[in-house]
């Protein structure tokens, strides 16, 4: 068995402890006075360890707010990897000495023993969105921070293993609109990647009427089935995860063309 390690923060930011290093996604520690949560935020920014990458899926205030690292020591070393322009600009500012775009199909190595995929997300109102695959001592963790649609899921598990699949289940709506897919939705998306555990987020969050109207939560998540473990995990709480063998690389490298951008 192989192990890797998850504490939830708080929406979809979330410390992943693999064996080549810490990844933090879509960092979020000071929620802003129009944000409301169901939870506290469960680690500080002073308590990260040194990460070796920071991800960000896109640019909406609560999933991106690098400002919020400024406690974070580790700053100047640590590779940020983005979905936008001005969402890399945003790091600089923060402190973070190297930030940088990725499209759909590109490839980073921040560590020798961890490979950041990008894979495709969504478009919606104008925005781009990154999906991300982990990978790190023959574990894959597919990471779905604003996933909406079942299309780029079983485009990504046609071309790649997954192990664990991080998504969000509170099937929010903006102005009636979705933007992000609900628990039933997840459970599906998680089978189809063929990961062993769906770890949800992105449920917490209080509607802002006429706004935002989240639609499901952990308590509307089906039973994944004896194949796929749903975990749960509390903000704060760190949770160690045991994976099959590890395997081989997740997938042949393709050409990032292939991909509409």
């Amino acid at each position: 068995m192989s192990s890797f390690a998850v504490t939830r923060v708080i929406n979809a930011s979330v410390l992943l402890e693999l064996p080549g290093g810490a990844v933090l996604t879509d960092p979020f520690f000071e929620p802003p006075w129009y944000l409301r949560f169901d939870e506290s935020v469960g680690l500080s920014a002073g308590q990260l360890p040194p990460l070796a990458a920071l991800l960000g899926g896109h640019r909406v205030a609560d999933h991106w707010q690098p400002r919020s690292l400024r406690p974070y020591p580790y700053r100047e070393e640590t590779a940020v990897y983005v979905a936008s322009r001005g969402m890399a600009r945003s790091a600089r500012r923060a402190g973070f000495g190297t930030a940088e775009v990725l499209r759909w199909g590109e490839r980073r190595r921040p560590a020798s023993d961890l490979e950041i995929l990008c894979l495709p997300g969504e478009r919606s109102g104008g925005l781009r969105t990154n999906s991300y695959l982990v990978c790190s001592g023959g574990i894959n963790v597919f990471v779905g921070t604003e996933a909406r649609g079942l299309g780029p899921i079983r485009a990504a598990a046609a071309a790649h293993r997954v192990d664990a699949a991080i998504l969000p289940i509170n099937g929010i709506r903006l102005l009636g609109q979705p933007l992000v897919m609900d628990a039933s939705t997840a459970v599906e998306a998680a089978r189809l990647l063929g990961a062993s555990v769906l770890i949800p987020i992105h449920y917490s969050q209080r509607p802002i009427p006429p706004l935002l109207h989240p639609r499901s939560g952990p308590r509307d998540l089906p039973d994944g089935g004896h194949r796929l473990s749903v975990e749960v995990i509390g903000t704060g709480q760190r949770r160690v995860m045991q994976t099959a063998a590890p395997h081989g690389p997740a997938s042949q490298p393709e050409d990032p063309a292939s991909y509409s951008r």
